[in-house]
């Protein structure tokens, strides 16, 4: 079953719970017949959703709420069937129609604030979907649902400052100290500073490291920083602390280390090669190959093959390494460059998303320092 087969089914149950509340409420009444009019196409709806055509299930809700056009919750449960079927214009109409409303109790008006920015959020409109929430936080300061979706906004607009400020609110209302989600916040305060303000930059990576020091992406953006800064003694001291907590993602640096043209002869070189023979890491050693044959062509790249003793062991390694070794193109070489451009290359330990670039944040679950380079069986 489909998760919009799900979503609809899971709106129409709550569009019926509040039938039959009002219908309880209506036969004290005598209003029964009326609510009987709609309760018909609403198990209509609920049949066609369970035969899995959601087109007509629709239909019915409309006609469930043209019955009862005064009824706020049917509205709402019809704006969240609209949002599911991507039909987001006419979910935010009844969304605000609902709101314009006068007599709207304040839950229902939260509510709404919360389903409009869900309708926004999901059209792309993250300024809109932002207000909208921040409405909601001033109808319930502590709303976690509504915090969250602001949290993802700010992060998604890059707009780090403001997220950590939600984070810390979040932390004090869950009683929980999420160290690792803000490192990686302060880390990408300090990789948007490098290189205009090498200070706030370094001050911001430093931070993210005594916050956890299992950030990469911090070590990365600190070690960045003293190669720039041509300070040999502690690029050396930050290379040894990545390598002992965050080694995986070393490969990251590889070109970094080779730009300072002094430091990769004197320290960088050394560096790189005792780690290889320690854990004959394929990616680094992929990694190193790549910015050789960039920077100085193929004949450095098979000499510093030759010194690493390296072979690749996994199908995806031998494609790349076609890749990068041949200086004449061949089918297979073309082949293996495309291949690079579009395969996927990294995967979420959380969800399993995978994906080409290696980013810090997972694009599917939002967690923070799950991506990791795919991994394959020896060949």
């Amino acid at each position: 079953m489909t998760t919009l087969l799900m979503s609809l089914i899971a709106a129409a149950l709550l569009v019926m719970a509040a039938l039959y509340w009002r219908q309880i409420q209506d036969e004290e009444n005598n209003d029964v017949r009326e609510e009987d009019g709609r309760v018909t196409p609403l198990l209509r709806g609920v049949n066609y959703l369970l035969s899995d055509e959601p087109d007509l299930a629709l239909q019915e809700m409309v006609q469930v709420a043209r019955l009862k056009s005064e009824a706020a919750d049917v509205y709402m449960a019809l704006g969240e069937m609209f949002r599911a079927k991507g039909e987001i214009g006419r979910a935010v109409r009844i969304h605000q129609n609902i709101l314009a409303r006068p007599d709207v109790p304040k839950t229902l008006h939260l509510q709404a604030h919360l389903a409009l920015g869900k309708d926004f959020q999901t059209g792309g409109l993250l300024d809109r979907a932002l207000r909208q929430y921040e409405k909601a936080l001033m109808i319930e300061s502590s709303h976690v649902e509504a915090l969250e979706a602001s949290l993802r906004i700010r992060e998604q607009s890059r707009e780090w400052v403001e997220a950590e400020e939600l984070l810390s609110r979040l932390e004090q209302i869950q009683g929980d100290s999420l160290h690792l989600h803000r490192a990686y916040l302060f880390a990408e305060m300090a990789d948007s500073y490098f290189p205009k303000d090498i200070e706030k930059a370094q001050a911001c990576a430093r931070r993210a490291l005594e916050l956890d020091v299992l950030c990469a992406h911090a070590h990365i953006v600190l070690i960045r920083i003293y190669l720039q800064q041509n300070d040999f003694s502690q690029a050396e001291k930050a290379l040894q602390e990545m390598q002992e907590k965050a080694a995986e993602h070393l490969h990251l640096l590889v070109a970094a280390i080779m730009g300072n043209q002094k430091f990769y002869q004197r320290y960088g070189e050394n560096m790189l090669m005792e780690y290889w023979y320690a854990v004959k890491d394929e990616e680094l050693a992929l990694s190193w190959l790549e910015a050789v044959a960039a920077k100085e062509g193929t004949n450095v790249v098979n000499a510093l093959k030759q010194k690493l003793n390296f072979s690749a062991s996994t199908l995806r390694g031998s494609l790349r390494l076609a890749g990068i070794e041949s200086d004449v193109k061949t089918p297979l070489s073309e082949h293996a460059i495309k291949w690079r451009k579009k395969m996927t290359h990294f995967v979420c330990g959380e969800c399993g998303v995978k994906v080409i670039e290696l980013r810090w944040q997972c694009p599917q679950c939002h967690a923070w320092g799950t991506m990791h380079a795919i991994r394959e069986e020896y060949i």
